[in-house]
């Protein structure tokens, strides 16, 4: 199990480290851009944003607890897929959001977009009682 803990965490690091580089990247190009405000395209990167970093883990988490209520717990693989699958959806949403920061986007999708991405971020922390948690809350075999 601590090997897949060590994966996860591995992962979830590569992970942030990319979106961060990204960032600053799409930090210092903005400077020289000059583009105006699309109402499709800022929605769009809100709805993708919002999705991906909010609503597909939500889904991704309740199916797996009710795959672990039917089958009276998760293999090892099982539960290493559904947090990759996670990691995963969240670092697509914070693409996203990452894309209307570099495109000028109407502020208020801005912001909720960028919202809902440190909510994604924040909940695929790696940490010792989340894993311990999930362990017992989907009954992960040891």
């Amino acid at each position: 199990m601590e090997k897949i803990f060590k994966k996860i965490t591995n992962l979830t690091v590569i992970s942030y480290i990319i979106l961060l580089f990204v960032f600053l990247l799409v930090f210092f190009i903005k400077a020289n851009v000059d583009r105006t405000a699309d109402r499709n395209l800022s929605t769009n990167i809100l709805v993708g944003a919002t999705i991906f970093a909010v609503a597909i883990p939500i889904l991704l988490r309740t199916g797996f607890y009710n795959k672990s209520l039917k089958s009276k717990g998760l293999k090892q693989k099982e539960y290493y897929i559904f947090k990759v699958l996670i990691i995963i959806s969240v670092f697509i949403g914070s693409l996203f959001a990452l894309y209307g920061y570099y495109y000028p986007i109407f502020r208020y999708h801005l912001y909720i977009s960028i919202l809902a991405c440190i909510w994604g971020l924040y909940s695929i922390v790696p940490s010792e009682n989340v894993y311990k948690k999930d362990l017992i809350t989907y009954r992960v075999e040891k």
